[in-house]
């Protein structure tokens, strides 16, 4: 995938909050650890694993994608060769606006107060990306995406699973804030008891105790 380099992610940093700093994972991305630095990458990684496996079958040209909490916009690039339209949605747009100044990419940003903006059954794959952990309840959350989703349409999820090895891995990198409550599994769990059939699961980097994040696909 293309990764950001340093000096955007810098710049980055300075437009935004500690806090939504920390949640767009931009100290992971910059950690000196390099055991952190690969974790960060590598759960995006295998999100466009599962990008790339379920657009194989579709045409950019009549693909539609929205990126559900985008941050900093590291998948636009990727996304961008498998969609002709990306809506991305964020309660914190100033890193994206940032990547859009200095790419070029052409990604439309939808403040997440203003998603009435995107037509409903317009949205053919749906990325929800470390952000679905944040949202309670999250029943209306997935009855929206729902409401977005295409016939045929995908959603592709990534969640920590709040392991011990998940909570260690956030004090080394240096992360304050609290743990989530919920998790991979219970999200999981409420995703199909909200109408979405799992087709894929991964678990990275390994499965078992040593699983720190669950990248899933579901159909609606």
């Amino acid at each position: 995938m293309n990764r950001l380099n340093s000096s955007l992610l810098e710049r980055m940093a300075a437009r935004l909050s500690d806090h939504d700093r920390d949640e767009m994972a931009i100290p992971s991305y910059l950690h000196k650890n390099p055991a952190l630095r690969w974790m960060a990458w590598r759960r995006l990684e295998v999100v466009l694993e599962h990008l790339h496996t379920e657009c194989a079958h579709r045409s950019p040209a009549n693909t539609t994608l929205l990126d559900f909490g985008c941050g900093t916009g590291v998948l636009f690039a990727e996304e961008a060769k498998v969609a002709s339209q990306i809506y991305g949605v964020d309660l914190v747009l100033d890193a994206a606006e940032l990547l859009l100044e200095e790419s070029g990419l052409d990604v439309t940003l939808v403040h997440a107060e203003e998603t009435e903006r995107i037509p409903d059954h317009s949205i053919d794959v749906l990325i929800a990306a470390e952000v679905l952990e944040h949202i309670e309840p999250l029943g209306p959350t997935l009855q929206q995406f729902r409401r977005w989703l295409a016939p045929g349409g995908r959603l592709i999820v990534s969640l920590p699973t709040e392991s011990k090895l998940y909570q260690l891995g956030r004090k080394l990198a240096g992360f304050e804030g609290h743990y989530h409550h919920s998790n991979a599994r219970s999200i999981d769990r409420e995703l199909q008891a909200a109408g979405f059939a799992r087709l894929q699961r991964h678990q990275v980097p390994l499965p078992g105790p040593a699983s720190i994040y669950w990248v899933l696909t579901y159909a609606p």
